[in-house]
């Protein structure tokens, strides 16, 4: 916060009020973002559809899985139109916006947590990230080439760890045999059998290791996890789970609700 602040004047431009303390006119950061989502909310709520991509995504796995949100000010309103129903009108403070959202039995978006929280992501740097959302540095992001590069390097990590922790674990056991002198041409085809047992084995512990959760959200797949706008960071967020690069898990729903 102090960082950003001194960066702006140092550039001689007037620091904005959400950047500003209270003595000096300020509005807190999570009240300036709670105005700026909800007014797009309301402005955009009758115009948003489902991607027909999703809906194959969604049928495909059960309605487990939905596609993945790459951009992360995209992100961040996905998780603000879970929870604009329970956001008062009025201005709040943090802990009881909180309260407020648990309340509904719906999910706090990463902004919105505590600051001692691990997965915190700083409200003015998430309301920064909406304010620049459609600026060159992030219009990148939505580009075809940008896509169809990640897309392919995703796809390409993903089959290597497949190779690595599937095809990998059934080959140990077929050439591990072979070492020790277990296998030979007398029992080849019990130990190619033991070997596609394992190879089953592994991909189980792949599925169970990879397939998004909804717990993942604000570790691997939220603003304040890996999936961020700097290059080398978001490529090993890639690496570690390109899976995700795709789907995601399908979000928590709730009937929607007066509000407050």
């Amino acid at each position: 916060f102090t960082f950003l602040r001194n960066k702006i004047e140092e550039c001689g431009i007037e620091v904005p009020r959400f950047l500003r303390y209270n003595f000096e006119g300020g509005i807190k950061p999570h009240q300036a973002l709670c105005c700026l989502l909800l007014s797009e909310y309301n402005a955009q709520k009758k115009q948003r559809k489902q991607s027909a991509m999703g809906g194959i995504v969604r049928l495909l796995s059960f309605g487990l899985w939905t596609v993945q949100l790459n951009n992360p000010a995209e992100f961040i309103r996905a998780q603000f139109d879970r929870i604009a129903t329970a956001v008062p009108i009025e201005s709040v403070k943090p802990d009881v916006l909180r309260k407020k959202i648990k309340n509904r039995g719906l999910p706090v978006p990463n902004y919105f947590l505590d600051p001692e929280d691990d997965k915190q992501f700083p409200p003015h740097i998430a309301l920064l990230v909406i304010l620049q959302d459609g600026e060159k540095e992030s219009q990148k992001l939505n580009s075809v080439l940008h896509r169809l590069a990640f897309s392919l390097f995703a796809f390409v990590a993903l089959l290597l760890r497949i190779v690595l922790e599937v095809i990998g674990g059934a080959g140990a056991i077929w050439g591990g045999a072979e070492v020790f002198g277990l296998r030979n041409a007398s029992n080849a085809e019990l130990w190619r059998w033991i070997s596609v047992a394992i190879g089953v084995l592994c991909f189980l512990r792949f599925i169970t290791l990879n397939a998004p959760q909804r717990e993942d959200e604000g570790d691997i797949l939220g603003p304040a996890g890996p999936w961020s706008l700097r290059l080398p960071v978001r490529l090993r967020a890639v690496c570690e789970h390109p899976f995700h690069y795709f789907v995601r898990a399908m979000p928590p729903s709730s009937a929607p609700q007066k509000r407050e």
